[in-house]
């Protein structure tokens, strides 16, 4: 008897799958026809391999895929297989994408059809666990609202205020190891270095109060004290932590509601708290802005301008942590990429710490204030980040789902330069990796690293390190200002950088951002004095 119930429910499941997939093919096969219609033709499908393409699901699962670089290996290694830049997949679930490394089309779906297009209800949820609804959440007039309260917090008074930045890079340079008798500090890795200066810097710049985990690092080392940094440094590792899972999250699209644990949940908690702790300080009517000394500048405090445009508790949490996830981690890692590529291109370094040199000066005899007019106009410093975040774009894929059927200007038909239909409720992948890397722009030499093919070069659709459009990044100036100020830093305290190993290439690692893995150590000599 259990037997025959089990049977009957098995096939009508089976039944059921039938019927959905003979539906969806249906409606496939009219929207085809319309489209053709409409002038369009179809994009190339990627073959699956197995139904629904299940094995992209089963590789995450792959113990190699650790070892692997996921954007070389998997998602460029597509585009070399299709022989074109703009493709179609299917997956399970009846789901499909399109995938394409077109400037015209990444620029149709950001800016020229931008209100075709929302960001998907898997980003939205993934993120909201953490950060709740923000300006990297929402659509819409959401959106609007939250992305106007942020706009004058990243006016230029606010990025060119370098002072906070000053200090915490002084503090950077203490905490590194101590150099040797002739000026060389041996084979260490900056990365955790740099992490914990960007948390310091976002942390004062966002709550008017730093971690300080740099100095208590270095404190906790000489002294074996933790107990008074516990809450801080909490915090620091729980966001860190979260921000991996986020990323790994992301890569099971659909599915990403069976990757969680309960340390990322406590996780997510913590960091709520530790924002919750200094938003209720900036509602206190208790609260006093600190008085600045006579002659001196108001210190700038992002929390504190926020509670002029809302008394909103959890708005106010949301926005901040928006903000901390996207600036730290862009600014952490383009600095830390930058420092890398400088270690292993002998020949940029010479370049750079000739003009820094020339423009600002040494650290002992500086001869120019570094302020942000006088970074803007050391073009070889500009280059440098544009070539740095071309080939290491911080958003390194991306995507958008269409709210209504709509259509790309180029990628279909047999010359893949027709038109292209794009069904309600598809996603469409924009890997700015790809495009940034595709010969027939950038030359034979795309995959090397040039800063000189930036010279009287400028920034178009084939380029969105910082997306473009309504959305384009708010806080691009401010990271590229600071990434800049602590480069100058670096070369005028250092005339040389190296890194110990010369001949593997960079190693990098995807999460919510693009960084370089850890391990990679650099050397750095002292410039004499």
């Amino acid at each position: 008897m259990v037997y025959l119930f089990v049977k009957e429910i098995l096939l009508l499941l089976a039944a059921w799958a039938v019927f959905l997939q003979v539906r969806f093919l249906y409606r496939w096969r009219v929207f085809g026809k319309r489209s053709r219609q409409n002038g369009c033709e179809e994009a190339p499908v990627y073959p699956n391999k197995l139904p629904w393409g299940i094995e992209r699901f089963a590789f995450l699962f792959n113990r190699q895929l650790a070892k692997m670089d996921l954007l070389e290996d998997v998602i460029r290694a597509r585009y070399t297989e299709m022989q074109c830049w703009t493709f179609r997949v299917f997956n399970v679930l009846n789901s499909s994408f399109v995938s394409t490394a077109e400037p015209e089309n990444v620029q149709t779906i950001l800016a020229l059809k931008f209100q075709d297009y929302d960001l998907g209800p898997v980003r939205k949820d993934v993120f909201q666990e953490t950060l709740g609804k923000g300006i990297f959440t929402t659509d819409g007039e959401e959106w609007a609202h939250f992305r106007q309260q942020l706009r004058p917090q990243f006016s230029r008074d606010q990025i060119s205020d370098l002072e906070s930045t000053g200090r915490h890079v002084q503090i950077l340079f203490k905490a590194l190891p101590e150099e040797d008798a002739h000026g060389w500090i041996v084979g260490t890795d900056l990365i955790p270095y740099v992490y914990r200066f960007t948390m310091d810097v976002s942390t004062e710049f966002l709550f008017g109060h730093s971690v300080d985990t740099q100095s208590r690092t270095l404190h906790s080392q000489d002294s074996g004290i933790r107990e008074e940094i516990q809450e801080d440094l909490e915090f620091t590792e729980a966001m860190n932590y979260s921000q991996e899972y986020i990323g790994w999250r992301l890569r099971f699209g659909p599915l990403y509601w069976l990757i969680t644990s309960r340390k990322y949940k406590n996780a997510c908690r913590i960091v709520q708290r530790f924002a919750d702790r200094f938003v209720n300080l900036a509602l206190n009517p208790d609260h006093k802005r600190t008085v600045p000394e006579h002659g001196k500048k108001r210190k700038y405090v992002l929390l504190d301008e926020l509670v002029s445009e809302t008394r909103d508790p959890t708005e106010l949490r949301n926005q901040i942590l928006h903000v901390m996830l996207a600036g730290r981690d862009t600014t952490a890692s383009l600095l830390n990429l930058s420092l890398i590529v400088l270690s292993k291109h002998p020949e940029e370094f010479n370049k750079l710490h000739e003009a820094v040199v020339s423009h600002f000066g040494t650290e002992i005899s500086p001869t120019y204030e570094i302020t942000f007019s006088s970074i803007k106009a050391c073009k070889a410093i500009n280059n440098f980040l544009y070539e740095t975040l071309r080939l290491y774009p911080p958003v390194a894929i991306n995507s958008r789902r269409a709210l209504r059927d709509t259509t790309l200007p180029t990628g279909g038909g047999p010359d893949r330069k027709q038109p292209v239909a794009i069904k309600k409720g598809e996603q469409v992948g924009f890997p700015a990796y790809v495009m940034h890397r595709r010969h027939d722009i950038w030359g034979e030499d795309a995959d090397e690293f040039r800063s000189d093919r930036w010279i009287n070069r400028k920034l178009g659709w084939e380029m969105t390190a910082f997306g473009g459009g309504p959305r384009v990044c708010l806080g691009q100036q401010f990271a590229l200002n600071e990434v800049s100020f602590v480069l100058v830093r670096f070369l005028q305290r250092y005339d040389r950088i190296e890194a110990v190993d010369m001949v593997s290439p960079l190693k990098k690692k995807l999460s919510v951002t693009l960084g370089p893995a850890e391990g990679q150590n650099i050397r750095l000599h002292r410039a004499a004095s």
